[in-house]
């Protein structure tokens, strides 16, 4: 029998005390004549990192117990020596978890960054694109941090799909501190992928050897792409890797004397369904099952207990922030916990806390709590008032007041063991004048982890939820666009109870970061989609909408116009993101993020209502033409028609920005060098900021 898991090890190697060298011979296992001696944590302990990623392995097929519904036998007799050799000498969790969408690029934007992020599962197309990450990656900070070559941070892999992940959009980084990507292509042909995965654990041995690499991070691709093809075939991959991943930390141990013992991660990106608790073909991947969710974790090397066993729920977010600490890395957007029960000694490492993701609507404010618990990690409140805690995530509040009531939608993640399935769930609450807050008992479709809901009252007080949901599944390698969409939901006080709450009516190609805009009876949408099958991975535009309810209680989209990225060579914008929309008068303004070559801008065009028929959007252009325009974060509109963005200074911190649909942009200095949400609100905005030291304050920026 063999059998291929997906695994991550992060294998990062310690300062010199961390380790004596010894002979394993070739084939053998650790064993005491190696010299392996626990080092406890400390910042910095590490002075390099080897991630190798075996992409796509269940609990089923590595550290879990019981029988593999893949092939028909025992569990532990998939990765033997790996079991045997390095298990007993480091930490494990039996399982992590993947609290984001279970795809191979979701769970390596969320590794490398250190923050879970909803990144769309693109379909393939030549070459890499502009779909970067929109916060800085761990490449990046390494970089940045210890002053070193692209060819000491490494990205290899066999498949092109993750090229993109090199490098991020935030300013101040980008090509000036990516990594350098090796494509690992069989020996016959350079455009077809290697079919041995331990070709890829070559090239990381050469980066270590030759480039003299800090940090490699190898993907094992065969794994996954076999996995979507039989189960034999995915069992094969699994055991292939078994021995090359024990000799790749043996050849450290014996190579790498005078920088010390590695320090190793070894765990999935995700998981693949079961037969016994889910319907599609255990092959597949990408929907909240807890097939999907749960992953394998050993972690090994300097810092790392061994024989610990963690109790409390650890995601890769845990593992990023851990591993940057122990390399002396500072992450400012890290939102990870430390994975404390793993490490030796009693290390004390900051994690995040305070305020972020603030939303507003006139004087109703709501933001996000960081909580400590690894059980239980965020909490929503509203105007001080806690209105959701006690689950994994409750995070990215939405308010609107109305005449009557005052209503807050968010997005949250229960990790309940007993159940098979741990989907997103929206959930909705109200607020009558003087009362307290009331669940809706919100229905939606399945939603992915980037929910955000758009909310707008109507003139008779009901309450429209714009959402994005849908069937998130990977079968066969590719998920189907026209799963996923926008839909529509409105409470009707009058009735108690919602309209409609399951039917998706606006469908694109990958459809994300929708806005909504409500005046005088008359409601518009803007959204970003990819352009087409050949180019999503590279080119986005927005679409307009207008939106009705028909006489049987369902919504009407009425699409109005496509806007595209100006395609000149001196100004060239293949990608729109993360668009707004507001009214000044007769003028309607959409927004949105643009991304060129040369940076980030905010592009604008607006249609101008008092010109009768002739009506039509303008091209986009740039309103902010700095290319310092923080992508993560949208846009927004205040009540009284100035739209807000942030972008990054010529010395480094944040500015808060503002415009009408004719003024020269003005930018105010928020006094602070990170920046998690901004919330515009009449006079100013209400901005969550950071020194860098993880601690995120709510503050006020009046214009």
């Amino acid at each position: 029998m063999r059998t291929a898991p997906s695994l991550v090890v992060i294998a990062c190697l310690g300062l010199g005390s961390a380790c004596k060298s010894g002979d394993s011979g070739a084939t053998g296992g650790l064993d005491d004549p190696l010299g392996y001696e626990p080092v406890d944590a400390s910042y910095g302990v590490a002075e390099r990192a080897v991630v190798v990623v075996l992409d796509g392995v269940r609990m089923d097929e590595s550290f879990g117990d019981g029988e593999s519904d893949a092939w028909g036998g025992p569990t532990e007799e998939v990765l033997p020596r790996i079991r045997d050799d390095l298990r007993s000498r480091g930490g494990v969790a039996e399982p992590a978890y993947v609290s984001g969408t279970t795809f191979t690029g979701s769970s390596h934007a969320s590794l490398l960054t250190g923050v879970r992020q909803y990144y769309a599962n693109l379909g393939a197309s030549t070459g890499y694109g502009l779909r970067q990450p929109d916060l800085p990656t761990f490449f990046e900070l390494l970089r940045l941090e210890r002053g070193i070559g692209p060819k000491q941070a490494v990205f290899a892999a066999n498949t092109k799909i993750l090229g993109d992940l090199t490098r991020s959009r935030a300013p101040g980084f980008g090509l000036d501190y990516g990594a350098t990507y090796h494509r690992v292509t069989a020996a016959a042909s350079e455009n077809k992928d290697a079919q041995r995965d331990a070709s890829v654990l070559t090239r990381v041995r050469s980066s270590l050897t030759g480039d003299g690499a800090v940090f490699a991070l190898a993907n094992l691709h065969q794994i996954d792409r076999a996995g979507h093809a039989s189960a034999q075939d995915y069992a094969d991959y699994v055991s292939d890797v078994d021995s090359p991943v024990v000799e790749l930390w043996n050849w450290m141990l014996r190579e790498q004397d005078q920088a010390g013992l590695p320090l190793t991660f070894v765990l999935s990106d995700h998981g693949r369904h079961r037969i016994s608790s889910d319907e599609s073909p255990w092959q597949d991947h990408g929907c909240a099952c807890s097939g999907c969710r749960e992953v394998p974790l050993l972690a090994l090397g300097p810092g790392i207990e061994p024989g610990s066993v963690v109790t409390q729920p650890t995601l890769l977010e845990d593992v990023t922030h851990t591993m940057a600490w122990l390399m002396g890395v500072p992450m400012p957007y890290s939102t990870g916990l430390a994975l404390d029960e793993l490490l030796a000694g009693e290390p004390d490492i900051p994690v995040r806390s305070g305020e972020v993701a603030v939303a507003a609507h006139g004087e109703l404010i709501a933001w996000q709590r960081w909580e400590p618990r690894h059980a239980a990690r965020s909490s929503v409140l509203v105007d001080g008032e806690v209105v959701a805690t006690g689950v994994l995530h409750a995070e990215a509040p939405a308010v609107v007041r109305g005449e009557d009531a005052d209503f807050a939608c968010w997005r949250q993640l229960d990790l309940d063991l007993s159940q098979d399935s741990w989907p997103w769930e929206a959930h909705c609450a109200q607020r009558l004048a003087g009362g307290a807050w009331r669940d809706l008992g919100a229905e939606t479709v399945e939603l992915p982890d980037g929910f955000e809901a758009q909310l707008g009252v109507d003139d008779k007080g009901r309450l429209w939820v714009l959402y994005l949901g849908g069937e998130l599944d990977n079968g066969l390698g590719a998920i189907t666009p026209s799963t996923v969409g926008y839909g529509l939901a409105r409470w009707d006080p009058s009735l108690d109870a919602w309209d409609q709450t399951s039917r998706l009516q606006a469908q694109g190609r990958f459809p994300s970061h929708a806005r909504l805009l409500m005046e005088e009876g008359r409601n518009w949408v803007v959204m970003a989609v990819s352009d087409d099958q050949t180019s999503m991975r590279y080119s986005r535009h927005l679409e307009i909408y207008e939106l009705g309810w028909n006489t049987d209680g369902v919504p009407v989209w009425i699409e109005l116009a496509s806007l595209y990225g100006p395609d000149s060579e001196l100004d060239a914008v293949g990608r729109l993101e993360r668009p707004a929309i507001g009214r000044a008068g007769d003028v309607l303004t959409t927004v949105a993020v643009g991304y060129a070559d040369t940076g980030t801008y905010l592009m604008a065009a607006t249609l101008d209502e008092s010109s009768g028929f002739a009506r039509e959007w303008t091209e986009l252009s740039q309103l902010d033409d700095s290319g310092l325009v923080y992508p993560h974060l949208s846009p927004a509109f205040s009540d009284d028609g100035w739209v807000y963005w942030a972008r990054q200074a010529g010395s480094g911190g944040v500015e808060i920005c503002r415009a009408d649909d004719a003024a020269e942009p003005s930018c105010r200095d928020s006094g602070y060098g990170w920046i998690d949400s901004l919330a515009p609100a009449d006079g100013g905005a209400w901005v969550s900021v950071s020194d860098g030291d993880l601690a995120w304050s709510r503050v006020w920026v009046p214009f």
